[in-house]
């Protein structure tokens, strides 16, 4: 993992003063005499001053939910232990008692670009969610391994010509680093020129990582206002086409005699270079019990993976709408998908030309962690102080994206696309699902609470040979209402800050991170190479 060294230290503004919470406002370190003076690298000299104090254990076991964060939230305030069952306070203490004076969580960032600890469990918490719709557990059926399911992306249009790279037959198992030999660009013998006097012919075979990718031919040309409208409305186009294609597969349903089914989806948002969204969705057939229609059931047999692809082709390539009207547009705007779209079927073993179960899972959840940085910008929410800082209606594709998304957005009714100019338009969540689809980020991120809160009632229970005992997992309801050991810790907590307080801490922190993640995969190939020689050593039956 990247360790960033550049985070600005947190203690007090002026040596030698004191801040006004645990935590807060500090960009200066004291430079007091110690052994390691010597040391001119400060991120080092302050990780051996640290290492150096007889609380360094504590410490650790302190940071140890947000050690490999890269920018975890201090809070600051006083921790209350009540009984659960006569609202009791038995006990309560300040956070001034604690190593640093704060406690530190993890700021659970999704975009790897951010944090890439937190975004790796996002990634895995997404992978999980996703797979448990297709293949079953954490609370799913696992007949639904047995529903027809396809896997669908569907691209913009078209807003003006931008540079491509175009390969014909892909050979690269890989395809995120393709190195095959791609076509020439846009290749045209006339060479014509648009009426700004820009050529729109482009000969250059542009390799995977070119910074050209994305960028307009002519960028006079090119329909930034349409653009980030499209981005904007993408969501309500796709809801436009679910519907359609599962009405168009209950009209078939009717035709042949079978009860009515439903789509249930999972879909991850990506931009491509151009700064256009396109969606990666997973749509799973599912039948309706009409005595509880929230149930996951078996859909009936006579719809097959086939009437799913052409159904969902046929709401791609028909349905379209127009925006409202604008200011600027009294027509409105067009909002159709684009010609290029891909379905495959899914199986459980990937064979010709279908995606196996962990391949989409795997797709979705990588296409969760990221954002704008293929396009070249990265930002948080634009305000009117910091817009002229990534928006030029004269400037580069990025920049005139935001400057068309802010200034359409000066309409009260289009005020959604300032709110998102950061966003080149689109304000929709990158991995959303039905309702009945799978599980929920809040149940994973629960059964993980009460997995760590086990695990601490466990502390200070030691084996015969040392190690620490583990008990099997408890679920939250389960830990909760547990009768005489149960109490409930309340925090009441205001925040103090944000990053570690040295770089030196964070290189601890991180580093410790870091092994504990290097031994549990240890831990994990050993188990599953023991297992292995298990299953090996075991004899087949006569």
């Amino acid at each position: 993992m990247p360790i960033q060294l550049d985070i600005a230290s947190a203690l007090a503004l002026t040596p030698g003063t004191a801040s006004l919470a645990p935590g807060v406002g500090a960009n200066t370190e004291l430079h007091l005499s110690s052994p390691f003076a010597h040391e001119p690298r400060q991120h080092v000299r302050t990780a051996l001053e640290r290492a150096a104090r007889p609380d360094y254990p504590d410490w650790l076991r302190h940071v140890e939910s947000a050690a490999a964060c890269t920018n975890p939230i201090r809070l600051h305030g006083t921790l209350a232990t009540v009984n659960t069952h006569t609202g009791e306070i038995l006990a309560h203490r300040h956070t001034t008692t604690l190593p640093d004076g704060v406690i530190y969580k993890a700021c659970g960032n999704r975009r790897h670009t951010v944090c890439p600890a937190c975004a790796t469990t996002y990634q895995h918490d997404a992978y999980h969610l996703v797979r448990a719709g297709l293949v079953g557990g954490k609370t799913i059926p696992d007949s639904v391994r047995t529903h027809p399911a396809v896997f669908a992306t569907l691209t913009a249009p078209s807003f003006g010509l931008v540079h491509t790279r175009n390969v014909r037959h892909c050979t690269c198992r890989d395809k995120t680093r393709c190195t095959c030999r791609a076509a020439p660009c846009h290749a045209r013998r006339d060479a014509p020129t648009c009426p700004h006097g820009i050529p729109l012919v482009c000969w250059q075979r542009h390799a995977a990582g070119d910074e050209q990718l994305g960028r307009p031919l002519c960028a006079d040309c090119y329909d930034h206002a349409h653009h980030v409208v499209w981005n904007h409305h993408a969501g309500e186009l796709w809801r436009r086409t679910k519907q359609h294609a599962e009405r168009h597969l209950n009209q078939l349903a009717r035709q042949r005699g079978l009860p009515k089914i439903r789509l249930s989806h999972g879909k991850a948002a990506e931009y491509q270079a151009r700064g256009a969204v396109h969606f990666h969705i997973l749509l799973r057939l599912d039948g309706i019990d009409p005595d509880n229609p929230d149930a996951i059931t078996a859909p009936p047999d006579g719809i097959t993976t086939d009437d799913i692809i052409a159904a969902v082709t046929l709401a791609a390539t028909t349905i379209a709408y127009t925006t409202d009207s604008h200011p600027t547009r009294l027509d409105g705007w067009p909002i159709a998908w684009g010609g290029q779209h891909e379905i495959r079927p899914i199986t459980l073993s990937a064979s010709g030309d279908a995606l196996d179960d962990q391949a989409v899972a795997a797709y979705l959840a990588k296409y969760s962690t990221k954002g704008t940085e293929v396009t070249g910008h990265t930002s948080r929410r634009l305000t009117p102080d910091t817009i002229d800082l990534y928006a030029n209606p004269h400037g580069t594709h990025p920049e005139r994206l935001i400057a068309a998304a802010w200034t359409l957005g000066q309409t009260p009714e289009w005020a959604g696309l300032r709110r998102w100019a950061h966003m080149l338009g689109f304000g929709g969540h990158f991995l959303t699902k039905a309702c009945r689809y799978s599980i929920t980020f809040g149940s994973i991120r629960e059964e993980r609470a009460a997995y760590r809160r086990a695990q601490a009632l466990n502390d200070g229970h030691p084996r015969p040979e040392g190690h620490p005992e583990t008990t099997p997992f408890h679920r939250q309801a389960n830990l909760d209402t547990k009768t005489d050991e149960t109490t409930l810790v309340i925090g009441f907590l205001t925040y103090a800050g944000t990053g570690w307080h040295t770089t030196g801490d964070q290189l601890l922190a991180n580093t410790a991170a870091a092994q504990a993640r290097e031994r549990t995969r240890a831990g994990h190939e050993e188990l599953a190479h023991h297992t292995w020689e298990q299953s090996s050593s075991t004899p087949l039956a006569a």
